[in-house]
């Protein structure tokens, strides 16, 4: 017998739209949600807004867009937010852990029961140029949907159902073990959890360091919210410029692009978050007072 999804865990994951041009899109999107679960919609920097319209476009789905919640930043929307997944087609030349919505949704489940009041966050970009490198700079791994080389790109929409049709399948397929010979008078609490839906089998060279960081995430504590990881990023920034007064921007940029990356691959929890800011803090104040003392002649 197949177990309902906890509703929970699904309510504790967020979509996020990054400034969505189309109000038929947003309205695709919720519709989308609604079919497969979930509840909670933020909007950052969207173009237009128009509620009578999308719940023409979405029917049944009102109480969705009554709790709309709408955000002047990325930043903003993404304070609170543990885990967090950025949806992208585009190759980057930093090292990140690039998944398929398959491989990502045992994990947004996995981060988002262990991590109560912290919400997961799946990122989508706008329409015509996606998520910028700024916003997949905030997220611990990308997502990406494998499509044909003749038409490689999908709607905002379609994107949107793919990914959380997965995600809605692997919360199904999370509660309840085929029963075999080997497992049927094994009581029920003492089965392990079917984590990966049945499917595309793994493949050489799949990404594997996010799926070990989320899985520490079974021993204890939550992830790192959105402001504690800017926090520590800023205090590593600072750091930077401390060392290498005479940098420019552009090589500070570049050094924090592969360094976020390097942090958030290890998917820190919030008191690591903290423990490594002070860190950062405490070697500025070291370099600052070594700066002082003068050279022995």
């Amino acid at each position: 017998m197949q177990k309902q999804p906890d509703q929970a865990v699904l309510d504790n994951i967020v979509v996020i739209l990054f400034q969505p041009q189309d109000v038929v899109n947003v309205g695709a999107v919720i519709r989308v949600m609604s079919n497969f679960g979930l509840k909670r919609l933020r909007l950052v920097e969207p173009a237009a807004w128009d509620a009578y319209r999308v719940e023409g476009i979405a029917h049944h789905t009102q109480p969705i867009i009554e709790a709309v919640e709408f955000f002047p930043d990325l930043a903003a929307a993404l304070a609170d937010c543990g885990f967090v997944l950025g949806t992208t087609a585009r190759k980057r030349g930093t090292r990140r852990d690039r998944l398929t919505p398959r491989q990502a949704a045992p994990l947004m489940l996995e981060a988002a029961a262990k991590s109560p009041g912290t919400p997961a966050a799946l990122l989508f970009g706008r329409e015509d140029t996606g998520l910028p490198n700024e916003a997949l700079d905030d997220c611990h791994a990308l997502l990406t949907i494998p499509t044909g080389a003749t038409n490689p790109s999908l709607n905002l929409a379609q994107a949107a159902l793919v990914v959380v049709y997965e995600l809605f399948l692997a919360s199904q397929a999370a509660f309840e073990p085929a029963v075999t010979p080997e497992t049927e008078a094994v009581p029920e609490k003492a089965r392990p959890a079917i984590l990966e839906p049945s499917g595309i089998p793994p493949r050489r060279g799949e990404p594997t360091s996010i799926t070990l960081a989320i899985e520490l995430l079974q021993q204890d504590a939550r992830l790192a919210t959105g402001s504690e990881r800017e926090q520590m990023f800023k205090a590593l920034a600072d750091l930077l410029w401390k060392l290498y007064p005479n940098t420019t921007e552009e090589r500070v940029i570049y050094s924090m692009t592969r360094l976020r990356a390097v942090l958030l691959r290890a998917a820190p929890r919030h008191d690591e978050s903290r423990a490594i800011a002070h860190l950062f803090h405490h070697l500025i104040q070291v370099v600052g007072q070594n700066s002082k003392v003068s050279p022995e002649k």
